[in-house]
This record gives C-alpha cells, sequence and structure tokens, in this order.
C-alpha cells in the first residue's frame, strides 16, 4: 500500500511503500525545540522507500548533534513545514514528521528520545503505554 505526505502549502508532496512500519518516535531534543516545537513526532522507516512526488524540498545539515555526525533536514522552501530527517549516524533511515502524513491514525508510540530535554510543563505520554524511553538517542532500531 502506498502512503503519501505533504507539507503544509502542497507545494512538495511525497509518498512511501511501508504500510507495515507504523513505529512512532517522539523527540524532546533542543534541536527540534528550535526548530519551532515542544517536540517532534516522527514515523521511522527507510529511505529508499520514500520518492518525492510534487516539488522538491529544501535541505541543510545540522553538525549540531549528539553523534558528531550530521542529520541532513529537509523542509518545504515556500511554507517552511518540516518534513523528515536522515541522519548519518544511522545509514539508510529516514524520520517523517507526523505532522506531515495524510494519514497518521495507525502511528504507534514505540519510543521517546531526549526525554531528558522535554519541556516540563508539558504532560508527557503515560508510563504505563509500554513504550521505550531514551535520555538521549536511541541505541537501536526500534
Amino acid at each position: 500500500m502506498t502512503r503519501t505526505g505533504h507539507c503544509h502549502c502542497g507545494a512538495v508532496a511525497y509518498e512511501w511503500d511501508d504500510d507495515t512500519n507504523n513505529n512512532g518516535i517522539v523527540c524532546y531534543c533542543t534541536t527540534c525545540q528550535r526548530l519551532g516545537s515542544s517536540e517532534s513526532y516522527n514515523l521511522q522507516t527507510e529511505q529508499k522507500l520514500v520518492r518525492t512526488t510534487k516539488g522538491t524540498p529544501t535541505s541543510y545539515e545540522d553538525h549540531n548533534t549528539d553523534s558528531g555526525k550530521p542529520v541532513t533536514r529537509y523542509f518545504c522552501g515556500t511554507c517552511g513545514s518540516t518534513l523528515w530527517s536522515d541522519p548519518a549516524s544511522a545509514p539508510g533511515v529516514r524520520f517523517l514528521k507526523v505532522g506531515g502524513l495524510d494519514d497518521a491514525k495507525n502511528v504507534k508510540l514505540v519510543a521517546e528520545i531526549y526525554v531528558d530535554t522535554a519541556i516540563p510543563l508539558l504532560p508527557r505520554p503515560k508510563e504505563a503505554s509500554g513504550h521505550k524511553k531514551f535520555e538521549g538517542m536511541m541505541t537501536k532500531e526500534v
């Protein structure tokens, strides 16, 4: 099954074939906070499965990372919507921003990362949900 997503203004659209992966990861790192949100909701997939179907996303290499390896961050050059991130520390992995997915109802939380820098005035998911929590980046794929 082909899944789809796009930026806010519709200038950039994408699709991917990965209907069995619904691994949602919430990131509370200070980079995500500075990029405009108290947390970032992501769907982990493979870079090779994602195809841009409209427009061309803008990107930049973020070298301010814990791993010391860059993260290439993609966004719409027209409206500024963040689309996905490709970390060099996890070759072949792509983190799609859940807010850009056309249908995110099946995304399930499997991990929270950088919980030590979560903004304390906001509620976090309940402990009983059974997902994993990491003080920094995940140590393995979830």
